[in-house]
């Protein structure tokens, strides 16, 4: 029998739209199911449903693979749409059709993706930006046949890549409507949607890389295409059978220390139409580093006297001025250090505020001073973060207060009730417009910049680069047992009797570990609370005290083990995953460059210092110059107890000398030495940027590895200082401050801001991404998914649920 055109479209369609024949009085309207997702599911957003008459049903947040459910209303045809961020990062909308004929027959499906995107906006005539009004889908005259039509027009275009892809026809022939399709890399389908670029809100699709790469426009109306080039198509097959997703083929990531985003990126002006959140943007401060029209946003209180642990500090009055700038920390041309004395570069009356450094201070390092003239290292601890931003930063008040009241903790040296050593230096900021920092800016005009990159944890050094490497935290354990850790080594932020806000303990040499599963331990309950009216889980295991401020590896570099006891300031050996562990299984090559950790890395700078050329002063230099707790794979005990994995980690000499050699690894990171690394007190930015410069340079000088290499630079974290980025809760350790982030590379996007919530998950996530790896564990944050924001607010996501990206929307592929 032969079937009519109709009952042709209701087989395409019987899934999606329930074609039936004959009629019935039941008109019970459906529970339409379906997968949202881009390849990765998307989680935590609502699905929209729009019926004929403008009607609007919208379901319940998509779980962890996407699948949503809505019971619909109304009458039919329905238009799902939800919102995601594009290849770009830029807010759009995901969109489908669902056409019911005939009697409303229970559960059916109606997946969203880039291709039901595609196929939706030809039925309808025009890209959606929105739901679509009632006018609209009336309009468009939505039928089983006309989505039919669009579908077959579409997989036409198509099928030279389902082809050589090995997509079914089960995905293929009703994307819409498949019951197969599912939001991970093994599905055929949202393996596409890695490979291939969909741009859906301008309906380009690009496919293949470098050379061979084709952009195929599906326009809403009109003729679509012919063909795909066959070369497009045949590189695309070779992405897919290659080791990687993308055409990066290294991956180098440059960490520096201790500055957030507008403490360098304060002043950095937009290109021409597009956005920075900035101190100059919010006209906090002008172009020439003066109090801005809304300076007051910035404005510093002093708080009440505290009684248990706030952070929510009630609120006293503000600072008639900044506190005096101290010279805590600074290293001196001698290599003397300095303690918590006022400052002579600084005026005792600096406005209350963010300032200008350079206005005081040279941005300069002479042949005469190759260290450069230090500044004050402000206070960078955990609980003192939580307390200066709320978790969140909605108030931008309590920065200089906390540091003032109570400094890096009275476990540490120097630091009393009656001199917490801190002042306001950790308002300064360098300003691009008078000449500051103009590598780094030139870096941000050429190539791709994020003001929406955040520490991973509220603190320092060490909880931070434990991070990047496992995205997870380390705990006390003994003999890998979960245990409590020495008494004296416990933190306890509430204020000590007769303080306003000095920790009882709290300190380098003590308080350090927390208990967050126990909320009656000190500092927890505020946090746990804070956590709860978000409804955001603290991902804190039972038992577990957590190293939340800095303490030596249980290892040194050569993998001898450290003392652990309370008076012994090493966290013991972690069975944490790591980033190496993951790499090596996969048989994906790496390393982990430490400055100073090989004797020829510092060598040099014994001349540069003006110091004897020996094995001691080497060995000093060594010492002085390695960052222990910025070599964090030298804490795992899988790492540093096996061969194989501890010869990955190496020095600068081997890092240069496996750039020129073409012997650079898949993945690299790269810790500059502690007087490289921009660290105020020992270090300056400027350090930092020759470093850079250097670096940079030398990649470049290697045509062929440059070609398919993504260099990412970032800080560990914030270093204490004031911004003004919103945080979003991940869970009881952080996120944290806004720090700087650029992606440098021939595939970055050219002088482009891009606004997508990331933080240290998000390194992770992209080298997962980009070599086909898994999370790292159940815990760690790889696992959060990709954010989803609207052109309201392009950088707090909507999910419900913490939400980070992977980095693949500064990259133009």
């Amino acid at each position: 029998m032969k079937l009519s055109p109709l009952a042709l479209a209701c087989s395409a369609l019987v899934v999606l739209a329930g074609c039936h024949s004959g009629s019935s009085s039941v008109a019970t309207p459906p529970s339409v199911n379906g997968i949202a997702s881009a390849g990765a599911p998307l989680v935590g957003v609502v699905v929209t449903a729009t019926d004929s008459s403008g009607n609007v049903i919208q379901s319940t947040p998509t779980d962890a693979t996407g699948k949503f459910a809505i019971a619909l209303g109304g009458s039919g045809p329905y238009v799902l749409t939800t919102p995601f961020n594009d290849a770009d990062g830029s807010p759009a909308l995901l969109s489908s059709v669902y056409v019911p004929s005939g009697v409303f027959a229970g559960s059916l499906q109606a997946n969203i993706n880039p291709l039901t995107s595609l196929i939706t906006s030809r039925v309808l005539g025009a890209i959606p930006s929105a739901a679509p009004t009632g006018a609209q889908i009336t309009t468009a005259a939505i039928t089983p046949t006309t989505v039919a039509n669009a579908e077959l027009a579409i997989t036409t275009l198509l099928q030279p890549i389902y082809t050589a892809l090995a997509i079914p026809a089960t995905e293929t022939a009703d994307p819409i409507g498949t019951t197969v399709y599912k939001a991970n890399s093994s599905d055929p389908l949202d393996n596409l949607f890695t490979l291939a670029h969909f741009m859906v809100h301008s309906g380009q699709i690009s496919i293949g890389t470098d050379a061979n790469r084709a952009v195929i426009n599906v326009p809403a109306t009109g003729t679509l295409a012919s063909s795909i080039p066959t070369t497009a198509v045949t590189s695309l097959v070779a992405l897919n059978a290659g080791g990687t997703t993308t055409p990066i083929t290294n991956v180098i990531v440059v960490i520096g220390e201790n500055q957030t985003f507008d403490a360098v990126f304060g002043t950095y002006p937009a290109p021409q139409g597009q956005t920075v959140n900035n101190l100059l943007s919010e006209g906090i401060i002008n172009a020439d580093g003066t109090p801005g029209p809304n300076f007051n946003l910035a404005l510093q209180n002093q708080g009440a006297t505290q009684t248990t642990y706030s952070i929510n500090p009630t609120r006293s009055v503000a600072y008639a001025t900044l506190p005096q700038p101290l010279q805590i920390g600074e290293l001196t041309s001698s290599l003397a250090t300095l303690g918590g004395t006022p400052d002579p570069h600084f005026p005792a009356n600096l406005a209350n505020g963010p300032f200008q450094l350079t206005k005081y201070v040279p941005y300069a390092v002479t042949a005469s001073n190759p260290i450069g003239v230090t500044t004050g290292d402000p206070v960078h601890r955990f609980f003192q973060m939580w307390q200066q931003t709320g978790g969140n930063n909605a108030k931008l008040d309590m920065f200089t207060w906390v540091a003032d009241s109570v400094g890096q903790g009275g476990d540490t040296s120097g630091v009393t009730p009656a001199n917490p050593s801190q002042g306001g230096e950790l308002m300064a900021f360098l300003n691009m417009q008078a000449g500051d920092v103009p590598y780094l800016k030139s870096l941000a005009q050429s190539y791709a910049l994020s003001d929406n990159y955040h520490q991973s944890i509220l603190g320092g050094t060490g909880a931070n680069f434990f991070a990047i490497a496992t995205a997870d935290s380390p705990y006390f354990n003994t003999a890998g047992a979960v245990a409590a850790p020495p008494a004296n080594q416990i933190e306890n932020p509430n204020p000590m009797a007769g303080t306003p806000n000095f920790y009882t303990q709290d300190g380098y040499s003590g308080g350090s570990y927390v208990n967050c599963s126990d909320s009656t331990q000190p500092g927890v309950a505020p946090i746990l609370a804070a956590l709860t009216a978000v409804n955001v889980p603290s991902n804190c295991d039972t038992g577990k005290y957590y190293l939340v401020n800095n303490y030596a590896p249980g290892y040194d570099m050569n993998g001898n083990v450290q003392p652990i006891g309370p008076k012994n300031y090493n966290y013991p050996p972690q069975t944490v995953p790591t980033i190496a562990e993951a790499l090596a299984n996969k048989g994906v090559s790496w390393k982990w460059y430490t400055g100073a950790r090989e004797i020829a890395d510092v060598t040099a700078d014994a001349t540069a210092l003006g110091l004897p050329a020996s094995a001691g002063v080497y060995a000093l230099l060594q010492s002085a110059q390695y960052n222990a707790i910025g070599d964090p794979l030298v804490a795992s005990q899988n790492v540093m107890t096996s061969t194989s994995l501890k010869a990955g980690l190496a020095g600068l000499t081997t890092f240069y000398n496996d750039v020129k050699n073409s012997t650079l690894p898949a993945v690299s990171f790269v810790v500059p030495k502690n007087l490289d690394s921009g660290h105020p007190g020992y270090s300056v930015e400027m350090k930092y940027e020759l470093f850079l410069q250097n670096l940079v340079a030398q990649v470049k000088a290697n045509p062929t590895l440059w070609a398919h290499t993504a260099i990412i630079i970032t800080t560990d974290e914030g270093g204490g200082h004031f911004d003004t980025g919103a945080i979003q809760n991940m869970d009881f350790f952080g996120d944290g401050p806004r720090i700087p982030m650029l992606v440098v590379s021939p595939y970055a996007r050219t002088n482009y801001i891009d606004h997508t919530y990331h933080d240290h998950a998000s390194v992770l996530k992209f080298i997962e991404r980009n070599w086909k790896l898994p999370p790292l564990s159940a815990r760690s944050r790889d696992n959060h998914p990709i954010p989803v924001t609207t052109s309201a607010n392009l950088y707090k996501p909507t999910n419900t649920t913490p939400a980070i990206g992977d980095l693949m929307s500064m990259f133009n592929f």
